[in-house]
């Protein structure tokens, strides 16, 4: 299995398969994978402050504050091993979030390249259905989530695109071609990469 010698981030539009996409590569490449779904639902267990916020924010289908994306990501990127790459699976999700992120890794010395993955909003509306996850079953609630994400995560893209380190992919194919333009996209900014430093 190949390494790599830079961290992945893993965007798509609501149902665009980049959770499918990430573990792919997480197993291909040995990365480790970064999900704050796990971390939050065990939070909203507790019986806490901070529980008791997480748990009356995600009830309200919006995002985790800022904040506590903050301390999210500092955690991971403190317990991450130097020699494994990562994998941050449709986080960040806002810009501020994606600013603090990339301070972080360049602190560590952590190079990064970032994946958005397209999919057409009929196709997404289909894929929510099929899905069959109960909140996804009504199409207003659909809709208002791919407004919100084309507004707020629309914002990230922009940032990572101004940086030179976002890449375009197209989401609605077989997933393994989706898997080979991602691998082919990742080949070409490993050279990239080390021409520069030859």
């Amino acid at each position: 299995m190949k390494k790599l010698g830079f961290d992945l981030i893993f965007l798509g539009a609501p149902a665009s398969g980049k959770d499918t996409q990430a573990r792919l590569l997480a197993n291909h490449y040995e990365l480790k994978r970064v999900e704050s779904g796990e971390y939050f639902r065990r939070h909203i267990r507790d019986k806490s402050a901070f529980g008791k916020t997480l748990r009356r924010t995600v009830g309200q289908a919006k995002p985790a504050p800022v904040a506590v994306m903050k301390i999210f990501l500092t955690k991971e990127i403190q317990i991450a091993p130097k020699k494994k790459n990562l994998v941050f699976v449709g986080n960040p999700k806002l810009k501020p979030e994606a600013q603090f992120l990339v301070k972080l890794l360049k602190k560590h010395s952590r190079d990064f390249l970032a994946f958005y993955v397209k999919l057409p909003v009929k196709e997404i509306i289909k894929r929510s259905f099929y899905r069959m996850r109960h909140d996804d079953l009504r199409k207003a609630l659909i809709e208002r989530r791919i407004n919100w994400h084309k507004k707020q995560v629309g914002q990230t893209v922009k940032y990572f695109q101004a940086l030179g380190k976002l890449k375009f992919i197209n989401g609605n194919q077989h997933i393994f071609k989706v898997t080979r333009d991602i691998q082919k996209t990742i080949n070409d900014y490993a050279r990239s990469q080390a021409n520069r430093t030859t």
